[in-house]
């Protein structure tokens, strides 16, 4: 369990790089001047980017994690309380981070419209 344990450390270091590294490559990328944006639609949309970034981060860790505690329930079954609490927590809260990026993707949405 300890080698797993560690592959999903280093599995959540190495995404969390890679999903840096392609943020900051997408940042030098882009830039917007003022006459193809306003500034606030600017800002809105970087903002939009960043959480769908954000969410989908969130949503493979937390992926890699409950697979990590499936896999340990099933391992040491002394363990399985344990893991079950984990990956529901783990669940509860990513559920509530797509509630708020879907409440922020309507509101985008509503604003493009008009």
């Amino acid at each position: 369990m300890g080698m797993l344990y560690r592959l999903c450390i280093w599995l959540s270091v190495g995404i969390v790089l890679g999903f840096l590294g392609g943020g900051v490559k997408w940042a030098a990328k882009k830039n917007y001047t003022e006459k193809q944006l306003k500034a606030a639609q600017k800002l809105r949309r970087r903002a939009a980017f960043g959480l769908k970034y954000l969410t989908l981060l969130l949503l493979v860790l937390g992926f890699v994690w409950c697979v990590y505690f499936l896999i340990l329930g099933i391992a040491a079954p002394e363990q399985a309380e344990y893991a079950n609490n984990m990956s529901e927590l783990i669940v509860a809260v990513l559920t509530v981070i797509s509630i708020i990026f879907a409440f922020f993707e309507f509101l985008s949405r509503s604003s493009d419209e008009k």
